[in-house]
C-alpha cells in the first residue's frame, strides 16, 4: 500500500505529496527492513523517500537524473534523495569543489557533468557512506539533530528577529585603510558576506522540485535584467548556477530580494522566510541602499528646483575640512584687507571624521561637524552616504541613518520607542530589534540641528536604555547622544555654530568644521561641473579678473552662482571681453539666502516662500546696523547692535543664512558674538541700505544734516546728491575701509543691477535713477586728481559695475 493512501494520478496530489514527475511511473512505500540513514534532514522539509517500481515499458526505463533531484540504483528500486538544507550550514549533494568565500560570482558555475560522470561520482558516494558504518552515520545524525533543536529553541526575543548563524570570523585584524577610506576596524559581518548570503540561498533553492525550479526561473524572467536575455538562466538548473548567473547580472544585494520574492510566488513561504531571516542584515542593507540611491544622488544646488538637480558627482568637490582649532569659521581676507593666518588646524578628510588619529586610542563615537551658511554642511553628508553606498569607504558601519532634524517632530505624536522611530523615517528598517547587539554597528546622521524645535534637555530628560521603550522624542534623542541608547552606534550632528552649544561638550568626541574651497578646489569645481572643460576653464580665468570675487569663491554656494551666471554668459561670443562686475551677485546671493531660510523654517510651500513685509523690513534694518558697524570700523555685532534697530535675537536666528555665530563665553545673549559670513555681505548690505533708503524715502544717511524737510520727502532726486559725498569719503579714508562699500553702492545705480532689488527692497515699478552721467562725469574728474594708487584703481572698479549693470548687458 502506498504511504500516501490511494494512489493517484492528478498532478496536484503529486504536488502536495511531494512525489516525483508522473513519468517514473508509480508509487509505493517503501517496506524494505533495511533503512538508509546516510542523508541528513532539513529542518524545513523532510526529504521523500520512495522506491519505484518500473514495468517492461519504455516509459518506465531508467532515465537520466533531473535537476536537482540526485538518484541511486539499488537491486530493490530506485530511491530519490532531495538536495537538504540544515540551520546554520547547508548540503547540497552535488560535487561542488570551490570555496565561494574565496571566489567571485562568475567563478562559481557548477561544472558540466555527463551522465556517466554523474553515475561514477554516485557510485563513490555510495561506496563512502557503506565504508562509514552504520555508528558513525548515526553519530553525524545525532549531532544534525541536536544542532537544528538549539537553532528552533532560540528564542525570537534572544535572536531579535533575525535567524544567528555561527561562522567563523577571520582571526588576523584587517589591514589598515588608505587615507579617505574611512573607519575600519574589524573585518565585514559574517551575515553580510557572499559566503553566508550565497549559503542560504543556494541552500533554499536546493529544496525545490524540477518544477518548482522552472518556475523559479519563469518569475526571473519578468524582472527588467532579465527580460531580454533570460536564456543566460534558462538552461541551468543547478541551484548554484543560478544563483551564480543572478549575481553576475544583479550584484548580490538584488540578487537576494529577487531570491525572496520568486520564493515566495513559487509558493514557497517557509523558504521565503527562512532566506529573509538568517540574511536579515543583507536584505535591510540592499533596502537602504535602494532608498539612498533615489535620495542622494541627486543634488539641488541653491534651492530646490524640479529639473535642476544635478548628479552628486558631477559636481561635488570636496572643500576643506579641518579638526576645529582656536580660528575663527569667518574668512576675513577682502579685496582691500588681507590678513594672514597664523593659527595651525589639523586637516582631515570628510570620509575620516570617525577615523582616530595616531595619537588617539579612545574611538571617535560622536562627531559634531560646524560651519557658516552655504559652505556645504548637507552637500557632505550626501557624499558620504554616496560612498558607503558604492562601498568606497566607511564599510564598518553596517547601516547609516540621517535622520533630519527638521523633520523629526514630524513622526509619530505622544511616545514612541526608538524602532518606531526609525520605522516611520524607514520602512525598511521596520522592528530592527538586532540594531541594538553589540555587533550591529550604525551610523546615525543629525542634519541641520539648529532647525530641531525641541529643547535638547540633558538634565531632566528621562535616561532610555533600550531602543523598544516608548519616551518623548527629546529623551530619545538626548540618550542617543549621551550613549545609553545603542551605546554601539556613532552619532553625527552637522549644524550651524549658533546651534552647536546645545550639546554638552563634555558628549562630543571630536569638532570639525568646513572652511569652503582652496583655490586649487575652486578651479576643480568650474572645470568639473560642466561637460565642455574649455568652458570651464574659461569661467574660472573669467572669475579671477575680480580679485573680490576670488576670495568669496570659496562658498561653495557662491561658486555655483558664479559658474550658473558665467556659463550662461560666454554664449555671447562678446562675453568677457570687460572685467567681471561683483554687486549682481551679491544682490542674488542675499536673495537666494533668504529664500533658503525661509524653506528650512517655513516650508516649501509657495505661500512660505513669499516675502512678507517682516522680512523686508529685516533685510532693511539688518543694512542699517552694517552701515553703523562700518563708520564704527569693526566687522562683528551683539544682540545690543540688534536691538538697536529694533531686531530681535529670534528674527536673526530664523534668517541664519547670511550671519553666523563666532563667540560665547557663557549663556548670557548679550555676551554673544555675531559676524557675516563674510566681510563683503557687510559691506554690500551697508551699500543696498544707504541706496535704497535714498531711492525709496529720499534720505541721503551719509550727509543727513544738508537735508531740508522737503528734500526728505522728495523720492526723484538726483543720483548725484548721493554719489559726490559718498565718493569724497571713500578717497579720503587713508585705509581704503570703504572701497568695497562704494564700488557696491555705485553698482546698485545702473537699471541692470537695481532691477534685483524691485519686488523686495524697492516697487516693481520704481521711477528709475536718475543723474547717472553727471555721476561717471564726477569719478572722471576725481581719477585725473593725485590719488593714492589703490584708490584709483578702485575708481576704475567703480566704473566698471557701471558697465557691468547697463541694460541689455
Amino acid at each position: 500500500m502506498s504511504n500516501f493512501g490511494e494512489d493517484s494520478d492528478s498532478e496536484n496530489d503529486r504536488i502536495m505529496m511531494d512525489r516525483p514527475p508522473s513519468s517514473y511511473g508509480s508509487m509505493q512505500s517503501d517496506d524494505h527492513e533495511e533503512e538508509l540513514n546516510d542523508f541528513d534532514e532539513s529542518p524545513l522539509k523532510q526529504s521523500t523517500r520512495v522506491r519505484l517500481h518500473r514495468p517492461d515499458s519504455p516509459e518506465t526505463a531508467i532515465t537520466e537524473r533531473t535537476n536537482t533531484n540526485q538518484s541511486s540504483i539499488y537491486k530493490d528500486g530506485l530511491f530519490l534523495r532531495q538536495p537538504i538544507m540544515h540551520i546554520g550550514d547547508y548540503h547540497v549533494q552535488h560535487s561542488i569543489n570551490r570555496e565561494p568565500s574565496i571566489m567571485e560570482p562568475s567563478e562559481m558555475q557548477s561544472d558540466i557533468r555527463t551522465e556517466a560522470a554523474m553515475d561514477e561520482e554516485l557510485n563513490d558516494r555510495d561506496t563512502e557512506i557503506n565504508e562509514r558504518g552504520v555508528q558513525e552515520v548515526q553519530n553525524e545524525n545525532a549531532a544534525m539533530e541536536v544542532q537544528v533543536e538549539q537553532a528552533e529553541a532560540t528564542t525570537e526575543e534572544e535572536d531579535f528577529d533575525e535567524i544567528v548563524i555561527q561562522c567563523e570570523e577571520p582571526r588576523d585584524p584587517p589591514p589598515l585603510p588608505p587615507e579617505g577610506a574611512g573607519l575600519q576596524f574589524k573585518h565585514k559581518h559574517s551575515s553580510l558576506t557572499l559566503r553566508h548570503v550565497l549559503k542560504q540561498m543556494v541552500g533554499c533553492l536546493s529544496q525545490l522540485h524540477p518544477g518548482e525550479i522552472a518556475y523559479f526561473k519563469r518569475c526571473l524572467s519578468t524582472h527588467y535584467r532579465f527580460r531580454k536575455n533570460y536564456s543566460t538562466i534558462a538552461d541551468l538548473n543547478d541551484p548554484l548556477d543560478v544563483i551564480d548567473k543572478m549575481i553576475e547580472v544583479c550584484g548580490l544585494g538584488e540578487t537576494l530580494h529577487l531570491t525572496i520574492r520568486s520564493l515566495h510566488n513559487v509558493g514557497k513561504g517557509d523558504l521565503d522566510g527562512y532566506l529573509r531571516k538568517s540574511c536579515r542584515r543583507a536584505v535591510l542593507l540592499h533596502d537602504l541602499k535602494l532608498a539612498y540611491n533615489r535620495r542622494y544622488y541627486n543634488l539641488y544646488e541653491g534651492r530646490c528646483r524640479p529639473g535642476q538637480q544635478r548628479y552628486i558627482s558631477d559636481v561635488y568637490v570636496e572643500p576643506v575640512t579641518v579638526i576645529r582649532g582656536t580660528r575663527e569659521p569667518i574668512n576675513p581676507e577682502n579685496e582691500v584687507f588681507k590678513i594672514p593666518y597664523t593659527v595651525e588646524e589639523t586637516q582631515i578628510r570628510a570620509a575620516d571624521i570617525f577615523r582616530p588619529l595616531p595619537h588617539e586610542q579612545k574611538p571617535i563615537r560622536m562627531v559634531m561637524m560646524t560651519g557658516i551658511p552655504a559652505c556645504g554642511l548637507t552637500v557632505a553628508i550626501n557624499k558620504f552616504i554616496i560612498d558607503w553606498i558604492e562601498e568606497k569607504s566607511n564599510q564598518d558601519f553596517q547601516f547609516v541613518f540621517p535622520l533630519p532634524a527638521k523633520e523629526l517632530h514630524l513622526g509619530k505624536d505622544g511616545n514612541q520607542s526608538f524602532l518606531e522611530l526609525l520605522g516611520s523615517f524607514f520602512a525598511e528598517a521596520d522592528d530592527i530589534k538586532f540594531i541594538e547587539k553589540p555587533d550591529c554597528l550604525s551610523l546615525f546622521v543629525i542634519n541641520a540641528l539648529e532647525c530641531y524645535k525641541y529643547n535638547l534637555d540633558f538634565k531632566n530628560n528621562e535616561v532610555i536604555t533600550s531602543a523598544r521603550t516608548k519616551a518623548p522624542l527629546d529623551a530619545l534623542l538626548t540618550s542617543l547622544i549621551k550613549g545609553t541608547l545603542l551605546p554601539n552606534a556613532r552619532v553625527w550632528i552637522t549644524s550651524h555654530v549658533t546651534a552647536s552649544h546645545r550639546i554638552p561638550p563634555h558628549l562630543i568626541d571630536r569638532y570639525v568644521e568646513l572652511r569652503g574651497f582652496t583655490d586649487e578646489k575652486k578651479e576643480e569645481y568650474f572645470t568639473k561641473r560642466t561637460t565642455e572643460p574649455e568652458l570651464g576653464r574659461k569661467v574660472y580665468n573669467h572669475m579671477k579678473r575680480s580679485k573680490a570675487l576670488e576670495i568669496i569663491c570659496h562658498l561653495p554656494l557662491f561658486s555655483w552662482m558664479v559658474a550658473f551666471i558665467f556659463e550662461r554668459g560666454f554664449r555671447d561670443p562678446e562675453y568677457g571681453k570687460h572685467p567681471p562686475g561683483i554687486t549682481a551677485f551679491y544682490s542674488q546671493y542675499i536673495i537666494v539666502q533668504m529664500n533658503r531660510s525661509f524653506e528650512k523654517y517655513r516650508g516649501g510651500s509657495s505661500e512660505a516662500q513669499d516675502w512678507k513685509d517682516e522680512d523686508k523690513m529685516f533685510i532693511e534694518m539688518l543694512g542699517k546696523m552694517s552701515y553703523r558697524m562700518i563708520l564704527d570700523g569693526r566687522d562683528w555685532f551683539k544682540v545690543d547692535d540688534l536691538t538697536s534697530v529694533h531686531l530681535t535675537y529670534e528674527a536673526l536666528r530664523t534668517r541664519d543664512e547670511l550671519t553666523t555665530e563666532v563667540k560665547r563665553r557663557n549663556e548670557d545673549l548679550r555676551t554673544w558674538v555675531f559676524k557675516f559670513v563674510h566681510i563683503t555681505i557687510q559691506e554690500y548690505m551697508a551699500a543696498m541700505y544707504v541706496y535704497v533708503t535714498f531711492r525709496k524715502h529720499g534720505k541721503n544717511v551719509i550727509e543727513p544734516s544738508k537735508m531740508s524737510w522737503f528734500q526728505g520727502t522728495n523720492k526723484d532726486r538726483s543720483m548725484i546728491e548721493l554719489f559726490r559725498p559718498a565718493i569724497d569719503r571713500a578717497l579720503a579714508s587713508p585705509t581704503g575701509h570703504l572701497d568695497m562699500f562704494l564700488r557696491f553702492l555705485i553698482g546698485l545705480l545702473t537699471p541692470g543691477t537695481e532691477d534685483n532689488l524691485r519686488g523686495y527692497q524697492l516697487n516693481h515699478y520704481h521711477p528709475k535713477a536718475k543723474g547717472t552721467e553727471d555721476v561717471v562725469k564726477y569719478i572722471n574728474k576725481k581719477m585725473r586728481d593725485n590719488l593714492h594708487p589703490d584708490r584709483r584703481r578702485n575708481l576704475e572698479l567703480c566704473l566698471v559695475e557701471l558697465e557691468e549693470g547697463k541694460e541689455g548687458r
